[in-house]
């Protein structure tokens, strides 16, 4: 019987190496999307938005925290930043009536693109907000690489296929 992903049981973010930045509440990571352009013409029915294989469009990652931090409101005004976060993927094995876990790991370069400092209220959580546009990004399960982007480094990896290899060479990088 298959081991059934559940839910995340906790995650962790590390922010530019070292500091555990222990106040997030909440990672979203980037929506990866790609870019694409309209086909249309003779022996096609209609229009066909196709994807430019291996172009990403612009990346963002969100982390939520419970109030700001003095670390966390220097991460303005178009900061580097490298995040590492680390997550425990939960599943449960129906045939052998236990759990099991399994890690998954998000490493990602950019810049900070707007900090959202909270509401102050009594008692309550400011959920303050840092959107990172993200030119980097690695997600690895169980230490094996699934998806690295790398916009500068011009490449485009799932599942250990280059993207862009062909493309780099074809205009000579």
């Amino acid at each position: 019987m298959p081991k059934t992903p559940e839910m995340i049981n906790d995650a962790r973010a590390y922010i530019n190496g070292s500091a555990d930045f222990y106040p997030t509440t909440e990672l979203e990571l980037p929506e990866i999307e790609s870019l694409t352009a309209d086909v249309e013409g003779a022996g096609i029915s209609g229009k066909i938005e196709a994807p430019v294989e291996g172009q990403i469009d612009s990346m963002e990652a969100k982390i939520t925290m419970r109030v700001p931090t003095a670390q966390g409101m220097t991460l303005i005004a178009g900061r580097p930043i490298t995040l590492d976060v680390y997550a425990d993927i939960q599943r449960f094995d129906a045939g052998a009536n236990a759990y099991s876990h399994s890690q998954m790991r998000s490493a990602m370069r950019g810049r900070i693109k707007s900090v959202k400092p909270g509401s102050l209220k009594r008692g309550e959580t400011t959920d303050s907000e840092f959107t990172i546009e993200v030119h980097y990004l690695k997600m690895e399960y169980d230490g094996k690489t699934t998806v690295e982007i790398d916009k500068f480094g011009y490449k485009c990896v799932i599942d250990g296929v280059d993207l862009l290899r062909e493309v780099r060479a074809n205009i000579g990088m």
